[in-house]
C-alpha cells in the first residue's frame, strides 16, 4: 500500500516564493512586505515550524489549522508560478471561499492582473481587504494602494491612510518602511488634520479578525460540495 504523498502547507510554499508572486500584482512600495516575509522564512527554514503555524486559530485553548484543508495546494501554487492560471485558481478560489487568509490574498492578486480571469479590481479590492482584515501583512499595502488610486472603489484616503499605518507598524526599521511612510504621508498631504486624527485612531484600534478554519465535513458543506 503506497504511503499518501506529503505536501506542503499552503502559507510555507506561499512564503518560500513570496516576492516572485508579489511583484506581479502591485507595483513599487507593496513589495516592501514581501520582501520582510521571505527575510523571516529564510530565517526558519522548516516548512513545518512557526511559519506554516502562523495561520492556525486557537479557540477555547483548541488549535484549529489550515493544514488538512490545504491539500494539492502546493502543486496549485508551482502552477501559478509556472503561469497556468487554470489550474490554480480554482485551488485558490476553494481554499478563499473557506477564508483562508493567504488564498485570500492570491484571489486578490488574480483579479487584480487577471490571472486567468477578467481583470476586476473591484473583487481585488474584496479580497485583499479579507486577508488584511484577518491580519495577512501582505495583505496591507496593496489594500491601501487601491483605496489611495480609486481602483474597485470610490477613492478613500481614509482607509488609505489608515491601511498604510497598519502596514508600517508591522515593518522593521528599513528602506521599505521609509517608503511606505511617504507614501502615507503623500496621502496626508491631501487630507485635513481631523481625516488625518481620524484615521490614525482606526489603526490603532485595528484588530485582526481570523476566520476560524473549519473541519473537512464542514468545509464540504460551505463548498457545496
Amino acid at each position: 500500500m503506497s504511503k499518501p504523498r506529503r505536501y506542503r502547507p499552503l502559507i510555507a510554499a506561499f512564503l518560500g516564493s513570496l516576492v516572485t508572486s508579489f511583484a506581479l500584482s502591485l507595483p513599487g512600495i507593496a513589495v516592501a512586505q514581501a520582501n520582510t516575509a521571505q527575510a523571516s522564512t529564510q530565517a526558519s527554514p522548516n516548512p513545518t515550524g512557526s511559519a506554516a503555524s502562523s495561520l492556525d486559530v486557537i479557540v477555547d485553548g483548541e488549535r484549529h489549522s489550515w493544514r488538512p484543508l490545504e491539500q494539492g495546494a502546493d502543486v496549485a501554487w508551482e502552477a501559478y508560478r509556472k503561469g497556468d492560471y487554470q489550474a490554480a485558481v480554482p485551488v485558490f478560489a476553494r481554499l478563499a471561499k473557506l477564508g483562508h487568509p493567504v488564498a485570500e490574498w492570491l484571489m486578490g492578486n488574480v483579479y487584480f492582473a487577471g490571472q486567468g480571469v477578467p481583470q476586476d479590481y473591484r473583487r481585488a479590492l474584496e479580497w485583499f481587504e479579507k486577508a488584511a482584515n484577518q491580519g495577512l501583512m501582505q495583505a496591507y499595502a496593496p489594500t491601501a494602494q487601491l483605496y489611495e488610486q480609486g481602483k474597485g472603489t470610490p477613492l478613500d484616503l481614509g482607509k488609505a491612510y489608515m491601511w498604510y499605518n497598519i502596514a508600517i507598524a508591522n515593518l522593521p526599521s528599513s528602506v521599505e518602511r521609509y517608503n511606505l511612510m511617504k507614501q502615507r504621508d503623500t496621502v496626508g498631504a491631501l487630507m485635513t488634520q481631523a481625516q488625518i486624527e481620524a484615521a490614525q485612531k482606526r489603526s490603532l484600534l485595528f484588530q485582526p479578525k481570523k476566520v476560524v478554519p473549519p473541519d473537512i465535513e464542514t468545509a464540504r458543506e460551505m463548498l457545496g460540495e
